[in-house]
């Protein structure tokens, strides 16, 4: 596979995983706008923007000022994050710059992928955001949502398993791992008591993370700091871990490059391989009854944060930006 290619398909992946998640966050803001205080509301954007590393808003000062800016004004906070095509992190943008990645890419994208793709992208470019606001805030990107899912079935059902769909695979879940580290950490630094005893709930985390159900099942009813962040960092059975991104991050890379595997190992597999160790040495679940986050859980989240975004210029150094003289590994 060409080098251009395969860069093609890995942000294919990447803009599309960033799209999910920026409506994944959307929808939990937007589904709280009718029960929640102006206080939690302006706690809840907070979240939202510095997940996205985007500026958080700033609300008035005045509680009656600020609950009128925060709930009718949403809709323009909202608003920058769905159809503004100068913001880099858009919906819209995101979606386009996957959709220019697959039309660098026809002839190796099965018609459907393309179709499922393209369709997507046109009917959220041609929706009016003001008619969508009305029918329910939340349902434009509940739809954006349920549109991705379908696209990563029609990818499932009809690209081979080749290396076009590893890169694109290596693309979704490097993205996945980066956004939820972020996620973690910062609700970890906001979402939790402050002076005047505001925090955001930890049911809702897992909510977001799509891990709910799952924690009741195999947890408690009761919700803890340190057992919520070890659940999202190790478990190896929800999608929106961290432990289920890096091991689909280690299987693509071996089908990309099965001799990487082997030692010496190749720097993104030495680099992936560290990302799990660190993941099982996390100190935050020791302290499961505290909701105050220690020096120890942001130090761990600092660094995974650096080797995430290490991985990903590993990957394009290696498989994507190497020199033409040395080639592939082999």
């Amino acid at each position: 596979m060409l080098a251009r290619m395969a860069a093609n398909f890995y942000w294919l992946g990447r803009y599309a995983e960033r799209t999910e998640n920026t409506a994944r966050l959307l929808e939990y803001q937007l589904t709280r706008l009718v029960d929640a205080d102006a206080d939690e509301l302006a706690l809840g954007w907070r979240v939202v923007y510095r997940a996205l590393s985007q500026p958080p808003p700033q609300a008035p000062a005045d509680v009656d000022e600020a609950e009128a800016f925060l709930i009718a004004d949403a809709y323009t906070l909202t608003g920058g994050l769905v159809e503004d095509t100068t913001n880099p992190a858009s919906m819209i943008s995101c979606w386009g710059m996957a959709r220019e990645n697959a039309r660098e890419i026809r002839p190796r994208l099965p018609l459907r992928v393309w179709v499922c793709l393209n369709q997507g992208y046109l009917w959220l470019q041609e929706t009016e955001f003001a008619d969508a606001w009305g029918e329910g805030p939340a349902a434009l990107v509940s739809e954006v949502i349920d549109r991705l899912r379908l696209l990563a079935g029609v990818v499932d059902a009809n690209m081979a398993r080749d290396d076009a769909w590893r890169f694109l695979e290596l693309g979704r879940y490097v993205e996945r791992l980066q956004q939820q580290i972020v996620l973690l950490d910062v609700w970890d630094r906001i979402a939790r008591p402050g002076g005047d005893g505001l925090a955001l709930a930890w049911a809702d985390l897992l909510r977001v993370c799509g891990a709910f159900e799952p924690y009741r099942r195999d947890r408690s009813l009761t919700l803890q700091r340190g057992s919520v962040l070890g659940f999202l960092m190790r478990n190896p059975e929800v999608s929106r871990s961290l432990h289920f991104a890096t091991g689909r991050i280690e299987s693509t890379l071996r089908g990309i490059d099965p001799a990487g595997g082997r030692p010496p190992l190749a720097a993104p597999h030495r680099l992936a391989l560290r990302i799990s160790a660190a993941l099982e040495l996390d100190p935050g679940e020791a302290d499961a009854a505290s909701d105050a986050p220690d020096a120890a859980s942001g130090e761990v989240f600092g660094s995974l944060t650096r080797d995430s975004r290490t991985l990903h210029d590993l990957v394009q150094a290696t498989y994507v930006d190497y020199p033409v003289t040395a080639g592939l590994p082999s």
